[in-house]
Order: structure tokens, then C-alpha cells, then sequence
């Protein structure tokens, strides 16, 4: 019995993903399901890596985590190893995105293909390779290893004359920016100097401190802050704005998905 996660971008009112998970509990029944999101945007690998980069190392050795996203095979399905963990996927670029190092190995899985698995490879294919490892099958015992599969960079913050330079790569239910920017690299480049974030609706001041909470109560609704997430990226909001009731950040202060902030440091 070991868990096996999912991630999709068949959203919350599609049938796909109860197909797949039916097919997994036919073949591995104790197997435990645990959905990380299904709600991505569509096609958005950015997106898919930085929700798996946020919570992968929180599961338990010998998890593994379906990749369905831009999932339409184009070779033989791939299952990437990370500390005892297994990332099923196909080969469009999302698993080098996923950590901060390369995987420990990657497996090219030579199992029988029908015509779906191409299109739909989350409803035959992965869940065959997802109960095998489940079962505590190897990766080796299906499939060979491989050292040529698609990479694509994770977007990262870097130095620009007289700070950094920061994209949006998620924008959450709330309507909150998240950046890549992390504490780590926080540390790295600015440490104790002042900084100034330069984000729209905060005028000529800009954001000079970083909060430690989501409802810091020092500030009033609708005034604009930033904050560390749970995953330690750095997050810009909006006190109590949410979708629902405004726009949430990123709607009111007009930024989207890869949108540019910059972080000016004064030495």
C-alpha cells in the first residue's frame, strides 16, 4: 500500500480524472489517492512545477505523483525518481522543473500503448505504472533507463542593475501573486539591506517590508503587502480582497500570469 497523487488540469467538473482513478483502484486497490490540484491552468507547466515543487518533499518515500498536465504522449511515458519518490509524465519538459537538481534517474516505460494512452494517457498507461510502483514494483522492471528526455528551465529571479528581477508564476485562489523570489534568495541577495518592491497601486513607496502573516492586522482592507508563503515563496496581496469580493491582487493592481516585478536593493 503506498499513496499515489494526482495533478491535473481537467478541472473539478470533468469525468477524466474519475477514470483514471478508477482504472488505478482496479488494478491496485489499497493504493491511497491524495489530489494536489486539478484546477491548473491548462497546458501551464510553470504552474504544475511550482504547486509539485511546493509539496513533494512533504510526502512519504515511495510516493508516487501523476503528472497530468499537457500529459498527450508523444514517446513512451517517462517516471522520473526523487528520494525514493516517482513522477510519472510524459516528456514535455515539466519533470527537470520540478526540483532543484536533476532527478536521480529517469525511465523510459515500455509498456504496451493503446490508441487513447496518446491522447488520454492518464486513463490506461500511467495508471498501470502508477499501480505497479504502488505495489512496490521497480521502474527497471518496466521500463529502461534514459538519459534523453525534454528539459525547460524553472522561471527564476535574477540580478538586474540595482536589484532583481521577479515574475509572477502563480496567481491562487484569492487573487494573490506569488513570485520567484524565495527566502533563500532573500538571504543570498539582500540579507539585511533596505529593498523596495515596485508593484502597481503602491505609488512612488512601493512595498519596503515583508509581513509574516496573510492578515497582518496593521494594515486596512484593500492596501497591498507582501508576505513569505508556507513554501517560503514570496507572495504580494491585497488585505481581504479576494476574487469574490473585488478582484483579489493581481486583478486590481493589473498584473497576470509571468508578469515582471523588480526588487530595488539600496546598499
Amino acid at each position: 500500500m503506498s499513496i499515489v497523487t494526482f495533478i491535473t488540469d481537467y478541472g473539478p467538473r470533468d469525468y477524466h480524472v474519475a477514470i483514471a482513478k478508477a482504472q488505478l483502484l482496479n488494478w491496485a486497490p489499497t493504493a491511497i489517492v491524495v489530489d494536489i490540484a486539478h484546477g491548473v491552468e491548462h497546458f501551464d507547466l510553470v504552474e504544475t512545477a511550482y504547486l509539485m515543487r511546493s509539496c513533494w518533499k512533504s510526502f512519504p518515500m515511495g510516493t508516487t505523483h501523476v503528472l497530468g498536465v499537457k500529459s498527450e504522449l508523444t514517446r513512451l511515458p517517462l517516471v522520473a525518481v526523487k528520494d525514493n519518490q516517482y513522477f510519472i509524465s510524459s516528456d514535455n519538459g515539466v519533470l527537470n522543473m520540478i526540483f532543484d537538481g536533476a532527478p536521480d534517474e529517469i525511465y523510459e516505460i515500455d509498456l504496451p500503448i493503446q490508441d487513447n494512452d496518446m491522447s488520454f494517457p492518464l486513463g490506461n498507461i500511467f495508471m498501470q505504472i502508477a499501480a505497479h510502483l504502488s505495489r512496490g514494483g521497480q521502474p527497471q522492471m518496466i521500463g529502461k533507463r534514459t538519459d534523453e528526455w525534454k528539459h525547460q528551465d524553472f522561471p527564476k529571479a535574477y540580478l538586474s542593475a540595482g536589484g532583481i528581477q521577479c515574475q509572477v508564476i502563480h496567481i491562487d485562489d484569492y487573487g494573490n501573486m506569488v513570485l520567484n523570489f524565495t527566502k533563500q534568495m532573500f538571504e543570498d541577495y539582500i540579507g539585511r539591506r533596505s529593498f523596495i518592491i515596485h508593484a502597481r497601486a503602491t505609488h512612488k513607496s512601493g512595498l519596503r517590508s515583508i509581513f509574516n502573516s496573510l492578515h497582518p492586522a496593521e494594515l486596512g482592507d484593500g492596501i497591498p503587502f507582501a508576505t513569505w508563503g508556507e513554501n517560503g515563496y514570496l507572495v504580494i496581496a491585497m488585505k481581504n480582497a479576494t476574487l469574490i469580493n473585488g478582484g483579489g491582487a493581481a486583478r486590481l493592481m493589473g498584473y497576470g500570469k509571468m508578469s515582471n516585478l523588480f526588487i530595488e536593493i539600496n546598499d
